[in-house]
């Protein structure tokens, strides 16, 4: 019996599916306030990235490379990343007071920073909500793909590897 080997594409909607159910719970919960809430996230994201090529690496019997395993887990990170910003973008349709429960709790952390006047503060806000979206999305490519990244390079390199050498294969 062949072993089955899981594609980037599956892992990467599993690891979507677990950061959308967190992200829905601390909604409902509230807990969405807490500035480490965003942390959770991210620790789930680094540790299904490690997880899935640390599992790649094993089903294919450490036969693989330093750039086998680095492709799969940036393909999951990149898998992981259109789903949360399709899912980000179709929150903001099923959850409409989210962007301004967003934007309230912004609004409140720029007015604790030491020097923000209220008129700046205000200035920014508007900014913010008029691209909200946007910025939204380009913060998700950017932490998600730059984590995804640094998690890929250091799980290829912890992983065993013991690919074939070329002339093993020679008769």
């Amino acid at each position: 019996m062949e072993k089955k080997i899981n594609s980037p594409v599956f892992v990467g909607i599993l690891i979507s599916l677990v950061l959308i159910v967190v992200s829905i719970v601390s909604y409902f919960t509230g807990m969405y306030k807490q500035s480490w809430m965003q942390w959770v996230g991210y620790a789930i994201l680094a540790i299904g990235i490690y997880w899935s090529v640390a599992n790649h690496g094993k089903e294919r019997d450490s036969q693989v490379t330093f750039g086998n395993l680095f492709a799969f887990g940036f393909k999951v990170t990149a898998v992981v990343t259109c789903l949360i910003i399709l899912y980000t973008i179709l929150s903001g349709f099923l959850f409409p007071e989210i962007k301004e429960k967003i934007i309230e709790l912004s609004r409140e952390k720029a007015l604790q920073r030491p020097g923000a006047t209220e008129d700046q503060v205000d200035q920014g806000m508007k900014m913010f909500e008029n691209h909200y979206t946007l910025f939204i999305v380009i913060g998700i490519i950017f932490f998600y793909l730059i984590l995804g990244a640094i998690i890929s390079l250091l799980a290829a390199a912890i992983t065993k590897k013991k690919p074939q050498s070329p002339f093993e294969t020679q008769p």
